[in-house]
């Protein structure tokens, strides 16, 4: 929880426009009331029967996430990935180094 309280607060300022947290299902409900009790838009993606990954953030975030990379993240192609890591503030230069290795792999077997 201290994360997630963490990046909620970070959000709440405007430093962070979108957070991701993986939790164990006991924590589910605990979050979601506090992200609604805050009014912060939030995406829920279930991981396992014992893990959710929790999306919070802008809404126009949550949106793109909810509609393009709403698939298991380990099922997201390099360009998805990107994105997603842009999206949650990520390093830019590590995202295209990550982005350039995958796709590099990915050319190279065809």
């Amino acid at each position: 929880m201290r994360v997630f309280n963490t990046y909620l607060y970070e959000i709440q300022k405007g430093t962070k426009p979108v957070a991701l947290v993986t939790c164990g299902v006991n924590l589910h409900d605990e979050i979601l009331t506090k992200l609604k009790k805050s009014n912060i838009s939030y995406s829920v993606q279930k991981v396992s029967e014992n893990k959710m990954n929790i999306f919070f953030g802008k809404k126009e975030c949550i949106d793109v996430i909810d509609t393009h990379l709403s698939k298991p993240l380990d099922a997201l192609n390099p360009f998805e990935d990107f994105i997603l890591g842009a999206i949650l503030g990520y390093d830019i230069s590590l995202q295209c180094k990550r982005l350039l290795q995958k796709t590099s792999k990915s050319l190279s077997c065809v």
